[in-house]
């Protein structure tokens, strides 16, 4: 059963997950001669790897889409030299994650005082307030 990108079907007592694409999907995506930046290029090739990854349940699946998602890239003109070197960049993050995670502190430099010039402000408020403002009620007097 077709799920957004994802194929869930059922296999005995479990699912099993794999990329879904459409039967009119044409295999277009970015082309490698596009005026756009490398950042960009880098990203559609990593997309379709990372989908890979996070969608496909089995090693085989996830080979077979890795074939296709190749296949796709190739005809839009990504050299298999970029595909490669991509891959295998998202795959190392993919599986060292934690183990890369470095702890980087940040410093913050800021001073821990008010200054009294707040008080004075407040004093001037407080005498415009009582010599310019007479209560509506007057019985209390």
């Amino acid at each position: 059963m077709p799920f957004l990108d994802s194929l869930v079907t059922q296999k005995e007592e479990s699912f099993i997950t794999n990329v879904y694409v459409k039967p009119t999907n044409t295999g277009h995506c970015l082309n490698r001669e596009s005026e756009c930046p490398q950042r960009y290029k880098d990203s559609t090739i990593g997309a379709y790897m990372r989908r890979a990854l996070t969608h496909c349940s089995t090693w085989q699946l996830m080979h077979k889409e890795i074939e296709r998602s190749t296949q796709v890239l190739i005809n839009n003109g990504f050299s298999e030299r970029d595909i490669i070197r991509q891959t295998k960049k998202i795959m190392e993050n993919w599986y060292n994650r934690n183990a890369t995670k470095k702890s980087r502190d940040i410093t913050i430099f800021y001073r821990a005082f008010f200054s009294t010039a707040h008080q004075e402000e407040e004093r001037i408020i407080s005498q415009i307030v009582n010599r310019n403002v007479k209560p509506a009620d007057q019985r209390g007097e």
